[in-house]
């Protein structure tokens, strides 16, 4: 694998899109196939296919029409028609609060550019809160 700067600032435009609310610029950067996958941080969001287009345009509605997302410092591989990308990005709540969170995406080579077929986002617990003990990190 190849560090890539061009699936970096495609996902940095994804933080863009999505602090923006801008849905159509979202939904050209997913996957339409319907084994597209976005796992969210809530333990219910597990979506596929058109439920990921669903998803993200009734999630944005109901935080006012955008989601502010801070980058963290993302990395971004690719090879061919595949790569990867990570970050470690906030949400930035109206009130100012930052929730930091965990992100990784997997795209793929579609229609002429890169769109996720895969999105995990998840919000750190210390091992101790989840599992009652701490492990080696």
């Amino acid at each position: 694998m190849q560090q890539s700067a061009e699936l970096r600032e495609v996902l940095l435009g994804f933080y863009r899109a999505v602090s923006t609310g801008d849905i159509s610029s979202i939904e050209r950067m997913i996957s339409s196939d319907n084994a597209a996958l976005t796992i969210g941080t809530d333990p219910q969001e597990w979506w596929r296919g058109e439920d990921v287009y669903r998803a993200f345009r009734e999630q944005l509605k109901a935080m006012g029409g955008k989601m502010e997302v801070k980058p963290g410092n993302p990395e971004a591989y690719g090879q061919g028609e595949v790569g990867w990308v990570a970050d470690r990005p906030s949400f930035v709540l109206p009130d100012g609060t930052e929730t930091p969170f965990r992100l990784s995406a997997v795209f793929v080579k579609e229609r002429g550019g890169w769109k996720a077929i895969q999105t995990h986002m998840s919000i750190g617990v210390p091992n101790i809160e989840s599992m009652g003990r701490e492990l080696p990190v």
